[in-house]
């Protein structure tokens, strides 16, 4: 097998699910666990896996290996739900939804109108997702393009699958967060 120059390699167990399941049942039917594994990767994609035994051959000679037996490899995390403008006040103190949302989360969210500063914060949320195992979410921004923007860039800057979008208020919000379907739709961002 050939490899670029970008070949990089990990020995560790590896767990994986092979296949998607409707039954949640029938998930233990397709975990695959290799307790001595290696994956290939070669531009950023996997390009082989399985048993260590079986690939060690594959790598090129003087390959630094990245050993991590002992510990478990498994794929990139998925969010299906998660706010950037909100990273900078996780555990700010709990209260009733609409007095947390005066007090923490509309204050922070309008500063995402500044693209210096949605820039900053974009770097910082997405070293967060990396440093927990995330690699892609469905993120919601603020209500401005700049967050957005911010947030793509950053992104693609790293190679990450994001699904991100400015959310839409059209009450209970400051003047300045606040959109209608109308104006979300003539300023939409794509």
């Amino acid at each position: 097998m050939m490899f670029s120059n970008t070949v990089k390699a990990v020995r560790g167990a590896l767990l994986d699910i092979q296949k998607v399941v409707s039954d949640p049942r029938d998930l233990e039917d397709n975990l695959r666990y290799i307790s001595d594994g290696l994956l290939i990767i070669d531009q950023g994609k996997v390009a082989w896996h399985g048993r260590w035994e079986d690939g060690r051959d594959m790598l090129p000679e003087g390959l630094r290996i990245c050993d991590y037996r002992g510990k478990l490899v498994v794929p990139g995390f998925v969010d299906t739900h998660i706010h950037y403008p909100q990273m900078e006040i996780i555990g700010a103190y709990g209260e009733q939804l609409l007095e947390w949302l005066n007090t923490y989360v509309f204050p922070t969210e309008q500063k995402y109108g500044n693209k210096r500063y949605a820039t900053e914060m974009a770097g910082l949320f997405v070293n967060e997702l990396l440093k927990n195992g995330t690699t892609t979410a469905m993120v919601f921004c603020s209500v401005h393009p700049e967050s957005v923007d911010a947030l793509f860039e950053e992104c693609d800057r790293r190679n990450m699958r994001m699904i991100a979008g400015k959310v839409m208020m059209d009450r209970n919000a400051p003047e300045a967060l606040l959109d209608t379907p109308e104006s979300s739709y003539t300023n939409r961002i794509f």
